[in-house]
């Protein structure tokens, strides 16, 4: 009872997170049902009058309940059929509303805890189980099930009660006495007690059966997605696929989960199949006694021949009722476990408290950020990637930052825009902690192209706005600074060209043309601080130096910072950090820091060796 009491709570929950997103759809259904119950006992009583009609000879009468029949089935019918054309894009909506309740909660959340790889994991099996046992649409469907057969039950027992009830025509002897209403009543309370008793004990055999085959499950429903959305339907995979010769290794891989995943559902079938089973016996068992007692009911002369079709449909709708309140609280049960994870996903909290402070606007740009004492180690790791770093930004400057692979300048940068807080230490913006400001106030002072950018199979102009206002001479602007103007100009649809082909007819781009268009939507921005992480990785020489000679025309009255692997970038910056596991080991100019001979020098060495 604990754990039915734990998954009606969960189902309550959803069902009124359905309601507050569409109030029609809860009415709708519950209208459904009422008109689904109506259309059966009306066929009840009606055909029992028409019977009762034609063996009274009553013809006219008789014709009468047969039009009052067919007419209650049509209209009834007919408002089903319009309810449940509307229920297929319901249907659709509520299957939509839990990826985008999914989707709202990841934007809710911090970056820090969306780099969890137990916050991924709840997200991948939340959409897995969704599809794979139906998510709320399902659950809705499932809770009108019981609801309708609570209300059948109601009625079915209502009328079996009137059965009971009825007395037989006198001087019948052991007949008449086994037909009166206290023996009548007896028989079926014995019956009713026994079919519930044998229908709970088979729901809660196969119920836990099912539950251990699910807690069982290794999860090759993942393995099966990752291969086909990022193998199969990956034209870059692909390409490595060829080149060596890997195709029979993924066809292997593919085969070996085809057959867990087979014989995962077939267990889950066989149980299923099982509980079918031995309800549809406890049912058939019921239904015999039922009928006994309907029929020693018209014996005794207690009824008429069209009354025993109404109780006998009455003692069947009984039976199939409880049938299916058993079988709906197991399927409800199925589906509310399975959104035990959307559930624990949506409470998450975000670790890190939000600020409320509103940043200052400020047209001159005049922004100080500053780290003070600053140490950093990445969640699971005890490893500090930042050790002590202490500096502060000059306003309106341009700063370089170098360093080896690992030495800690990404980080930097993350912590510097709040996508991660510091372990130790804080940041300052004019003084006051990065902490304390509203986010995503704090984050509109920052254009960022990082190393791993994202563009989106969205318009160019939407692609580089972000959501801004479109202001066309603005972004050509930005196209012309980035060197994607040309680009974008020799698109049949100028800015309203999509990108890529996986939504729209769009355009693909190069790696190094996708880079030009990111570097013009931190300009289009036009945020006081722009940081550029490894902005020209994937251009070319020519297209590089076009960056560099416009580095200062770009960034021109903001403060910028710079990360590059390729020194003679550093040359265009007034100050350059060098990181080295985790600290700040150097700090100057770029004539400064090559006379020093330090680890700046030596970087800038190597490379010149490449190029001499």
């Amino acid at each position: 009872m604990r754990e039915l009491k734990s998954i009606h709570k969960m189902g309550f929950r959803l069902l009124k997170m359905i309601h507050r997103e569409d109030s029609t759809i809860i009415p709708l259904h519950l209208l459904e049902l009422c008109l689904s119950l109506a259309q059966i006992y009306a066929g009840l009583f009606l055909t029992a009058g028409l019977i009762d009609a034609l063996l009274t000879g009553a013809y006219a009468e008789a014709a009468w309940q047969a039009g009052y029949l067919l007419g209650a089935n049509l209209l009834l019918g007919l408002a089903k059929h319009l309810l449940r054309r509307r229920f297929q894009s319901l249907g659709t909506r509520l299957w939509l509303t839990f990826y985008v309740w999914l989707r709202e909660k990841v934007f809710a959340m911090d970056y820090e805890s969306m780099e969890k790889p137990e916050v991924a994991e709840k997200i991948l099996f939340s959409e897995r189980t969704s599809d794979m046992y139906g998510g709320l649409d399902n659950l809705l469907n499932h809770y009108c099930n019981i609801l309708q057969s609570i209300l059948n039950l109601v009625l079915s027992v209502s009328l079996v009660i009137h059965l009971c009830l009825t007395r037989p025509a006198p001087g019948l002897g052991l007949v008449g006495g086994l037909a009166g209403p206290g023996p009548s009543l007896a028989l079926f309370a014995a019956l009713l007690f026994g079919m519930c008793a044998c229908s709970w004990r088979a729901f809660a055999k196969y119920a836990a059966k099912q539950l251990e085959i699910f807690d069982s499950h290794t999860g090759v429903e993942e393995r099966l997605s990752y291969m086909l959305n990022n193998v199969y339907g990956n034209e870059k995979a692909g390409k490595i696929i060829r080149i060596y010769g890997m195709e029979d290794m993924i066809l292997e891989n593919t085969a070996q989960s085809n057959q867990k995943s087979r014989d995962y559902f077939a267990k889950m079938c066989d149980v299923e199949n099982a509980a079918n089973d031995a309800n549809n016996l406890v049912s058939s068992v019921f239904a015999v006694g039922a009928y006994l007692l309907a029929a020693l009911k018209v014996v005794a002369g207690a009824v008429t021949v069209g009354a025993f079709t109404r109780y006998a449909g009455a003692l069947n709708q009984f039976g199939s009722a409880c049938f299916s309140l058993i079988s709906g609280h197991g399927e409800l049960r199925k589906v509310c476990t399975t959104m035990e994870d959307f559930l624990a996903f949506l409470d998450m909290e975000n670790p890190h408290a939000s600020g409320s402070i509103p940043v200052e606007k400020r047209d001159d740009g005049e922004y100080e950020l500053a780290f003070e004492n600053v140490s950093f180690h990445y969640p699971g790791s005890e490893e500090p990637v930042l050790k002590d770093v202490s500096f502060k930004l000059r306003i309106r400057g341009k700063l370089a930052v170098v360093g080896r692979n690992g030495a800690g300048k990404t980080t930097f940068i993350k912590l510097l825009c709040r996508l991660y807080e510091p372990t130790q230490g804080r940041i300052t913006l004019n003084g006051t902690d990065i902490r304390k400001y509203d986010e995503e106030e704090y984050r509109s002072i920052f254009g960022v192209v990082f190393q791993d950018f994202k563009l989106f199979a969205f318009p160019v102009w939407e692609n580089l706005a972000a959501g801004n206002e479109r202001q066309d001479d603005r972004i050509w602007r930005a196209l012309e600074q980035a060197d994607a103007a040309e680009l974008v100009r020799n698109m049949e649809k100028g800015l309203d060209t999509w990108l890529y082909k996986g939504v729209e007819d769009g355009v693909e781009i190069s790696g190094g043309e996708a880079q030009k268009l990111a570097l013009a939507r931190a300009l289009y921005k036009d945020a006081p601080v722009v940081i550029l992480d490894e902005p020209t990785a994937a251009l070319d020489p020519k297209a590089e130096a076009f960056v560099y000679e416009r580095f200062g025309q770009m960034t021109e009255g903001r403060t910028s910072i710079y990360i590059s692997h390729r020194m003679s970038s550093c040359r265009f910056c007034d100050e350059i950090i060098v990181f080295e596991d985790g600290k700040i080991v150097e700090q100057g100019d770029h004539e400064t820091l090559l006379n020093a001979g330090g680890s700046y020098a030596r970087m800038w060495e190597a490379q010149a060796r490449y190029y001499a």
